[in-house]
């Protein structure tokens, strides 16, 4: 059974093993829960002073265009030293976006730590952001930001 169905599954159902291929060790270890609790104060905080710093960035978070402008802007400067500046700052508008769209602000503790995430209105994995955007800055991937935003908010709506 793969990761997301685990995680899709609820606790009073049964589990329905679905063999893709040789079972190994991942197959037969549990997962842990993906759990989720709300914001403190402090966490607020520390969101509120990312969002300080959109009109550096050109950023306008209910304008997903001027989110995929200053990424990509930032692509074309390839500077490193700037790098946890802009994964933060776009991580941060891609959350406040898709807050927009009906998500909410959590902290989201899975098998790989703990981190800020937005969840979807309805039952569903939270999406840390931080790590959506970090994993296409060390690709320096072009041209996703748009498309993967808007499928995510589509899906939140279904």
């Amino acid at each position: 059974m793969g990761i997301l169905e685990r995680w899709r599954r609820r606790d009073d159902e049964p589990a329905h093993d679905v063999v893709d291929g040789p079972p190994g060790p991942v197959d037969d270890e549990p997962v842990d829960e993906v759990a989720t609790r709300p914001l403190t104060g402090e966490e607020e905080a520390r969101l509120e002073s990312y969002r300080l710093r959109y009109d550096k960035h050109g950023i306008d978070p209910a304008d997903l265009a001027s989110i995929a402008r200053s990424w990509e802007s930032a692509l074309d400067r390839d500077d490193e030293a700037e790098a946890a500046e802009v994964v933060t700052v776009v991580a941060t508008a891609v959350g406040d976006h898709l807050v927009g769209t009906g998500y909410r602000w959590v902290v989201s503790t899975d098998p790989f730590g703990t981190d800020l995430a937005v969840e979807p209105p309805r039952r569903g994995v939270p999406v840390v952001v931080r790590t959506l955007v970090a994993v296409r800055w060390m690709k320096r991937e072009r041209g996703w930001l748009e498309g993967v935003v808007e499928h995510l908010a589509r899906t939140a709506r279904r």
